[in-house]
């Protein structure tokens, strides 16, 4: 008997030593916050984080991996022992939409400085990509609305203008174009110079 409790000793506490219960949380690496509706899988098990980014998977193997994906972020592979899983976003949409209402504009640019990053269409969401980054700043803008200035906020932001502005500013001309260096003619063979006669000795 003594033999047979030792083996179950030995592969319960193995169990404990070599596995981990795992409760994290998924967060922005460029807000913060935390993600919600992220996939966190190990093998054929998975969950989803809450609305706060937390999550629970219990009796993971410690010595193991897992994937991450949430939409607009970069997918991540880390430790079953990482309890904080940062992901880096992708790309930002913006929900254009004319102040007070939810009625879309449909046609509007998102500039940063003097580069259009996206101009959109009859779509409802508006998708910049790559994100513009943590703490950008781009311009809004669409004919007959006043133009607004919007910090970035997480990969997904409601952007309110309002009726009666004077729509995007103009967009310097474009440079003209480096007029093309003229192509040379095939240069004709250089005519050899007459050899000089040979003076005759007096």
């Amino acid at each position: 008997m003594l033999p047979l409790a030792v083996l179950f000793l030995a592969t319960v506490l193995g169990g404990w030593v070599n596995t981990v219960d795992l409760r994290g949380r998924v967060i922005d690496d460029f807000t913060d916050q935390g993600i919600i509706n992220a996939s966190v899988t190990h093998g054929q098990r998975g969950v989803g984080t809450d609305a706060n980014g937390n999550f629970e998977l219990l009796n993971l193997p410690r010595q193991s991996r897992m994937r991450v994906d949430a939409n607009a972020y970069l997918r991540t592979s880390v430790p079953t022992t990482q309890e904080e899983i940062r992901m880096k976003p992708t790309s930002w949409t913006a929900l254009i939409v004319e102040s007070g209402t939810e009625t879309h504009i449909e046609k509007a640019d998102i500039r940063r400085g003097t580069t259009v990053l996206v101009r959109s269409d009859a779509g409802i969401n508006t998708i910049v990509s790559p994100h513009p980054g943590k703490g950008a700043k781009v311009l809004v803008c669409a004919e007959d609305h006043e133009s607004k200035e919007v910090e970035v906020v997480g990969v997904l932001q409601k952007v309110e203008l309002s009726r009666g502005g004077s729509g995007c500013p103009p967009l310097p001309s474009p440079s003209p174009a480096p007029s093309p260096s003229p192509t040379a003619s095939p240069a004709a063979s250089p005519t050899p110079s007459p050899s000089p006669s040979p003076t005759g000795s007096p």
